[in-house]
Formats: structure tokens, sequence, C-alpha cells
């Protein structure tokens, strides 16, 4: 759970604020959730709705049925008792702006809750607290805790100790927001380093012959 949780949380990071408009500013995220007016339970069944409701969504928005849209989303369930209804939580990372009520409509199923994260800036941290709250859930077993689109940006993961601790010595220290030391009971002593870019920075902006480095 703590590896999904955290695979999860650098997935969004290193999509929120990088997908860019036609004027080549950069799309907000946005945090959606979406119920079903009817009580449906069956994993199978919710996710076929969701995913027909993507391609209406993008055929809406002006684009093909495919997958122009990038987000990632988690099934959650009302309640942790045996008969709790599925809903969704989804992060969109290039949505256009939509009217709440429209999208309402080309949902189709229930109630829809839009919320702006235009204003955070570790996006990752913020939504993990939704998207994760129910993945010990054992309804999911056999299942994908949750799903994205295809094409999502990579987050870059280093496994090299000198080549990490290279790269980490050449980015400046204001980006630095926090540091600690701790004991894993699976990796022992663990140094932890959070940087903290501008909103639509990536490493190589910061780094430089960081693909050299790499």
């Amino acid at each position: 759970m703590q590896r999904s949780n955290s695979k999860l949380r650098r997935l969004v990071n290193a999509n929120a604020w990088k997908w860019t408009k036609s004027d080549n500013t950069s799309y907000p995220p946005v945090f959606a959730t979406f119920t079903f007016k009817e009580e449906i339970r069956d994993i199978k069944v919710a996710n076929k709705i969701f995913s027909n409701f993507i391609k209406r969504l993008n055929y809406e928005l002006g684009h093909t049925k495919k997958s122009f849209l990038k987000y990632i989303t988690v099934i959650e369930f009302q309640d942790f008792s045996r008969d709790g209804v599925v809903h969704y939580h989804s992060i969109f990372f290039n949505l256009e702006y939509i009217r709440k009520d429209i999208l309402a409509d080309i949902w189709g199923q229930g109630f829809v809750h839009i919320r702006a994260i235009d204003q955070v800036s570790n996006a990752g941290a913020y939504v993990s607290k939704y998207l994760v709250k129910h993945f010990e859930d054992d309804r999911l077993d056999g299942q994908k805790r949750y799903f994205s689109s295809r094409r999502l940006h990579k987050p870059i993961e280093i496994l090299d100790q000198f080549k990490a601790n290279s790269i980490s010595s050449l980015i400046p220290a204001p980006y630095l927001a926090k540091q600690k030391e701790f004991t894993s009971k699976y990796q022992g002593k663990v140094e932890y380093k959070q940087y903290l870019l501008e909103r639509t920075q990536s490493l190589n902006d910061v780094v430089p012959d960081l693909d050299i480095l790499l």
C-alpha cells in the first residue's frame, strides 16, 4: 500500500502543470468526484461506465473519443461496509474549462463535484489523501486500485546512489522544502529530501546537463 501510494503521488507530481495549451500556458490540475445516483456496487460495471464517460467527454471538448484527456482515477466506496456504493475521484491534467452542469450532463450518472487545486504547491501530496483511502479494501483485490490515461509523463527514478547524490548536490538550495532521516523496516536508514520546483519546471530546468548525469 505504501509503494502504491508513493508511486501515485510521484505520478501526479510528474504531470500536474506539465500539459500545455495551444498558447503554451499550462493547464491547471482539476480534482473531480463522480458519484452514481443508482447504487452501483459492481466495479467492472462502474469502470465500463466511467470509460464511456471519458470517451464522451473527449468528444464534447472537440476531440476524438481517443485518449486526449490526461488523468488519474481511483475507485472509492461510500463506506467500508460490504455494500458500499462505488464512486470515483479523478485528477485531470489537461481538462479545458467546462461548466460543472455541463460536465454533470456528460457524466449522466449522478453528482459531480469539482475542486480547483491550482493554489496547491504539492498536488501529489494533496490529492493522495483522497486517492488512497480505500487502497487496502479487499474488494479491490485482483482489481486495479487506480487507473490512468495513456502516455502520462513518468517520474524519473534514479536508483544509483552516486548519481542520486551528484544530482541532489546540483539542485539549488532554495528548492529544498523538507529534509529528514528515519529508519525503515525494509530499507534501514533513509535520508529523505523533498524539493519543490516552480509549477511548470522539471528537474531538467534546474540541473544543468541532467541528461548527461543520468
